[in-house]
Formats: structure tokens, C-alpha cells, sequence
């Protein structure tokens, strides 16, 4: 083994190899609860088309890592081989117990055999040299299914950025690969990751924004406001997206990204263009405790944009109550919970959550006809909850603690009934807000507000750009906050 790691473009294909052996024995066990599954004689007969289904998709899949695995086998060997290293070091170094009739026996005519050895944590590819021209390494952040994820420093201005690098080359990881790009690169949102660079050379890779950490990371259940706030800037993000007709299909606590306390949605990789799911039956991918039942059973339809409204309410369900809607000791408990079961209310676990029940629940209707049909239809119904929960006495206090809290109170609610295009809130709060700004700042927020009661006087909507500069001068508020 000693001999492979002192190559390390050899190396990591070992370490390739050994990640893909544990992915087949986690859908080998997969297939085996499947079938087992299948021997309930209590399922309803969707329940097995389901099944079925899932294990002619699993079965596939098995096969093609089967296929891939002995392909990676052959080209580490042929490298070994180039380099004067043994197959029975490989066969060690790859914890297979194979034998070839051209290596020699032992004595007692045994296989040539190993115990397994230890594998080094994640560590930095050799394909990374090519791009140290351009980047300094800093840590590894993390991986999933399809990538893992560095935090590196740009050499040309020293700004810290995240770069994302697939695990492994295929065509069909090429193919994911291209998507991603194509569909991230036309959004650009301040609840969107942004996507700085991308390209295929000298290896593929994707340049983004770095955040410092992630929903998933967060303590739960949050306070209901902090929650829906929350939910409300995410939402932003999403309507975005939609705007430009892409949808996400993958909305999980570990997608969103939080930066200075501003979530924002990543992992485009699942997205689907709405133009081509109309011509498209590819089955796509999702993670099973956040999937709409459209994503399960057809006889929901198809996947549109109320399938990451549903997906966005089970991240609010959670951020709420500390625990997921639907949950089980299985896959098939799960997922038939999901397409068969209401999840218990959210106020029964957390009476405080009340008065957002009807939003949720709303959210994770099982027919998308149930649901809020847009995002902008949600985001009202948000901002109307927050709005309740100001009140004129705040302006009667003036301690340094609170007018911290309620600067930034306020800014958030002048903000979310500027993007709902609410003129009348938008301009109580901003009102209100010049009521604790002083200098250059109060004078843009009392021009804003001037801006707005002339838009609410003609009946006119907010445009995009007077959203843009309430932006920028809330932004410069909260700096001067020290937020």
C-alpha cells in the first residue's frame, strides 16, 4: 500500500474504488429491505407498483456500479502495472480477496488474500495540482453524492471562495456536471449561492460563493419569527429561480447555505428546466425525507414549482418543531407516510407555532392543486404573520439594546413588504425606521419613504430597482449596526 500512496494520482483512484464498493453495499442492503418489503402481504397494491419500482431502479443502478467498479479495477491495475507495482499490493490496497490464476499460490494453495486496511481521511486530489496555479488550499469542507467541496483562497485577490470538484469523471457525471453549470450560471440572487466560475479545464470544477454554514448546522427548533423570516428569504430565492423557469427538486436543510445570516439556496444540480420536463420522463433524484409525493407516485403528476413549495414547508416544519413530518424506521414507512399520511399538526408540538400552522400545512398539501400555487402566494401570507407581530409600542423604547433589535426588526419587515409589493407596510416601516437612523441614513430612508407614498398615492407597484436600493441602504443600517 506504501507503494500506491506514493502515487497519489494512483492513489485517489484507489480511494474511488473503495468509495464505490461502499455505495454498492449500501444498495445491495437497499435491495435486500426492498424485497424483504415485498414479502408483506398487507401492502396495497400502489404500494408494491411502488416498490417495484424502486427496486427495478435500484437493481440498475447495482448494476452499473458493478460495472464501474471492474472497469476502475482494471485501469488502477494497468497503472500499477506501468509503475513496477505488484497486483497482490492493489488487491491490498483495494481490500478485495481476488484471485488470479497468474499470480503464484502459497504453499497450502491458498488465495492471495488481505485484511483491510485503514483509508485515509477525504484527501485532496491529485487532479487539484492543476489548479494550485490559481487557488491556495485552505480545508476540506465537506461531499455528496455527486462532488466534494474545498474552501480554497483565489491567489489573484486573496478572496475566499468554495470550490466544488466531482469525485469521479464519467460521462454521466459530465452530463450532471454540464446541467449544474448551464442552470446556475443564469441565477443570480442574493439567496441563491452565486456561482463565480465554472469550467471543464484543466478538470472540471465550480467556483462559488463561500458560506459559513448551513441550515443543517442550526439548532431546532427556532423561534417562530427567526423560522419564518427564514422561510420568507428562502422563498425570495426560489421565486427567483422559478422567474427564469428553473425549479430545484432537492430542497434540504444541507442545500441551504447561510452567509452573515442570510440563507441561500445551493446545490443546483437536481434542477429542472420546466421547458424540458415536459419532454423529458427521466426519474430524477431526491432525498426521501423532504420528496413531494409527486417525486414518489405518479398519480400526483409531475414535478413543478409547488414541488419545492412542499419541499420548502418540510424544512419549515422542521425549523419549527425540531422534527421532521414524516419519519420511519424505513424507507417504505417513510415514503408511504409521505404519499398516504397528514403529518401531525406542528402546533401540537410546539403551541407557539400556531399561528404559522395554517402556512405549513398548506405547504405540504399532498395535492399540488392544495398548495400554495406560487411562491409569491406564500410569501403574503408570511409577510401577513410577521406584520402581526409588530407593534407601535416598540417605538416607545430607546435602550441600545432594543434599538438594535428593532432596526433590524424593522428592516426585515420593510423589506419583506417591498418584495411582496405592499406599498402601505412598506411605508409604515420605513417610516418607523427613520425614526432610529440618524444622519446620512435617515435621509435616504425618509427619501424612500417619500418614494413609496407616492407609489402607494397612484396606486403604482414597487419596481425591481427601488427594491435594489432599499437593499443597499438596508444593508449599510446593519453595518453600522455592527450586524
Amino acid at each position: 500500500m506504501a507503494l500506491l500512496q506514493e502515487h497519489p494520482e494512483l492513489w485517489v483512484r484507489v480511494e474511488e474504488y473503495k468509495r464505490l464498493k461502499d455505495e454498492l453495499e449500501v444498495k445491495l442492503r437497499l435491495l435486500q429491505e426492498i424485497n424483504l418489503s415485498l414479502l408483506d402481504p398487507f401492502l396495497s397494491p400502489r404500494e408494491k407498483i411502488q416498490l417495484r419500482n424502486m427496486r427495478s431502479r435500484t437493481v440498475h443502478y447495482i448494476e452499473t456500479l458493478k460495472q464501474r467498479l471492474e472497469i476502475l479495477q482494471e485501469e488502477i491495475l494497468r497503472e500499477a502495472s506501468e509503475r513496477g507495482i505488484g497486483r497482490k499490493e492493489v488487491f491490498d490496497a483495494l481490500g478485495e480477496e481476488i484471485f488470479y490464476p497468474s499470480e503464484p499460490e502459497t504453499e497450502g494453495g491458498e488465495k492471495i488474500s488481505n485484511v483491510p486496511n485503514a483509508v485515509p481521511s477525504v484527501a485532496l486530489p491529485a487532479t487539484f495540482e492543476k489548479l494550485v496555479e490559481v487557488y491556495e488550499f485552505i480545508e476540506f469542507i465537506g461531499e455528496g453524492g455527486f462532488a466534494r467541496v474545498y474552501k480554497v483562497k483565489r491567489k489573484k485577490d486573496g478572496k475566499v471562495v468554495a470550490l466544488k470538484i466531482p469525485k469521479s469523471l464519467d460521462p454521466a457525471t459530465g452530463k450532471s456536471f454540464l446541467k449544474e453549470i448551464t442552470n446556475w450560471l443564469h441565477l443570480k440572487h442574493p439567496n441563491i449561492v452565486r456561482l463565480y466560475d465554472a469550467n471543464i479545464l484543466p478538470i472540471p470544477f465550480l467556483e462559488m460563493e463561500y458560506c459559513e454554514s448551513s441550515l443543517a448546522e442550526l439548532r431546532k427548533p427556532l423561534p417562530v419569527e427567526e423560522a419564518s423570516l427564514m422561510v420568507f428569504n428562502i422563498a425570495e430565492g426560489l421565486k427567483y429561480a422559478h422567474s427564469k423557469g428553473i425549479v430545484h427538486r432537492d430542497l434540504k436543510p444541507s442545500n441551504i447555505l447561510i452567509k452573515e445570516g442570510i440563507p441561500k439556496i445551493s446545490d443546483w444540480g437536481l434542477s429542472k428546466v420546466l421547458e424540458e420536463s415536459m419532454s423529458t420522463t427521466t426519474t430524477a433524484s431526491f432525498t426521501p425525507f423532504y420528496a413531494a409525493p409527486e417525486q414518489i407516485d405518479k398519480k400526483y403528476g409531475k414535478t413543478d414549482k409547488r414541488t419545492d413549495i412542499w419541499q420548502l414547508g418540510v424544512i419549515f416544519y422542521e425549523l419549527v418543531t425540531g422534527k421532521l413530518p414524516f419519519d420511519g424506521d424505513s424507507l417504505l414507512e417513510v415514503i408511504s407516510k409521505i404519499v398516504n399520511d397528514r403529518p401531525v399538526l406542528p402546533g401540537e408540538i410546539n403551541p407557539e407555532v400556531k399561528r404559522v400552522e395554517p402556512i405549513i400545512m398548506r405547504m405540504l398539501a399532498q395535492r399540488k392543486e392544495e398548495r400554495y400555487q406560487s411562491v409569491d402566494e406564500l410569501q403574503k401570507d408570511l409577510a401577513r404573520v410577521l406584520n402581526m407581530t409588530y407593534s407601535e409600542s416598540l417605538r416607545e423604547s430607546k435602550t441600545l439594546g432594543d434599538v438594535r433589535g428593532i432596526t433590524y426588526y424593522l428592516t426585515e419587515l420593510l423589506l419583506i413588504n417591498l418584495k411582496t409589493n405592499n406599498p402601505a407596510e412598506a411605508y409604515k416601516y420605513a417610516s418607523d425606521l427613520a425614526f432610529y437612523v440618524n444622519g446620512d441614513m435617515r435621509k435616504a430612508i425618509e427619501k424612500l419613504a417619500e418614494q413609496l407614498k407616492l407609489r402607494l398615492e397612484e396606486g403604482l407597484k414597487i419596481p425591481p430597482e427601488l427594491i435594489e436600493k432599499a437593499e443597499i441602504i438596508v444593508h449599510k443600517i446593519r453595518v453600522g449596526l455592527g450586524a
